[in-house]
């Protein structure tokens, strides 16, 4: 069981530190190519099994998974590529960092993006149990975060939990041999330590901060490419409405695209994935004040130096909905 369990996450791992690239055919004469930047989401994977979505819609993509948000920003500020999508935080800094270009034009994921997970036949019910126990998440990232965001409204201090320092790869490996007694990641590897049996769910974070991973571009390229931005929503729409509508039949797709990459994630726990998060690509003004929420958050921790101006457009999606319809 663990040697499976070393390779299923030495997979992800390596892949996550390599990055992962998608190109298409030569461009079309007369059709936009679109350079997309996406990352290990859950809905990533499901475009990548799936790039009749993107045929359908009549654009040509250019489909790059990056293994960070912070690489997948870089590449956006670089003009590397077009569009690309990352989480709450990774929302702050691209404004900070290219604060009268930047533009959100979706989202790809909101909610229940973070769980904590126990060992299956643990007695753990709650936090308070865990109190004094050895816990691990990876430090620096929105799980660390969404913890400490979560203990301040509850009353509990970092120092009442013994916390380690893992690796993502890691986590579901040292929870089974008892190294740690929980993990808190992000999704599919809570969902992945369910699905093996080797772990069952504390508690999900939906309630405590949406931290919405948004799609975002360049104006620049907004105004001047319309037609294929509407069209890169639409098959995002179009996404978003099969993980809704038939969970199963988009973690089957997800799970084989994975595969496909060398990453092995079963069915199973695409579904739970797909069932726990809200993928929803539209998005309103309470999406804008989670995103802000979080900039207020990191600035009074010292993380950020400036809470940026954040700037959105739906005419794009809404246009995409009239497409899809």
């Amino acid at each position: 069981m663990m040697r499976k369990l070393a390779i299923v996450v030495l997979a992800i791992g390596l892949v996550a530190a390599l990055g992962v690239t998608s190109c298409g055919p030569a461009q079309e004469k007369g059709v936009t190519l679109v350079r997309y930047g996406g990352q290990f989401y859950p809905g990533e994977f499901l475009l990548y099994g799936n790039p009749e979505l993107w045929s359908k819609y009549g654009i040509q993509v250019e489909h790059t998974l990056f293994s960070s948000g912070a690489e997948n920003n870089e590449a956006l500020i670089a003009g590397r590529i077009d569009i690309n999508c990352g989480a709450d935080s990774k929302t702050i800094a691209i404004f900070n960092a290219i604060p009268d270009d930047a533009l959100i034009i979706g989202t790809v994921q909101r909610g229940n993006r973070y769980t904590t997970i126990v060992r299956a036949d643990s007695p753990y019910q709650s936090w308070d149990d865990l109190v004094g126990k050895t816990v691990a998440t990876r430090f620096g990232t929105g799980a660390e975060a969404v913890l400490r965001r979560y203990y301040e409204r509850e009353g509990y201090e970092w120092e009442d939990f013994k916390y380690v320092n893992l690796k993502i790869e890691d986590m579901i490996a040292a929870l089974e041999t008892g190294l740690i007694e929980a993990f808190t990641a992000w999704e599919p590897t809570a969902a992945i330590a369910e699905a093996m049996g080797i772990g069952k769910m504390l508690r999900t974070y939906g309630d405590v901060a949406l931290v919405p991973a948004s799609i975002h571009t360049t104006k620049e390229f907004a105004e001047n490419n319309e037609d294929a931005v509407v069209r890169f929503l639409a098959a995002h729409l179009e996404k978003a409405e099969l993980i809704k509508n038939n969970p199963e039949e988009a973690a089957k797709i997800a799970s084989e695209a994975a595969a496909e990459k060398g990453i092995t994630i079963s069915p199973l726990a695409f579904e739970k994935v797909f069932n726990r998060i809200d993928f929803s690509i539209d998005f309103d003004e309470t999406i804008i004040q989670a995103i802000n929420e979080t900039a207020d958050f990191l600035y009074e921790q010292g993380k950020i130096k400036e809470k940026p101006m954040l700037v959105w457009d739906r005419s794009f999606l809404e246009k995409a909905k009239k497409l899809v319809k």
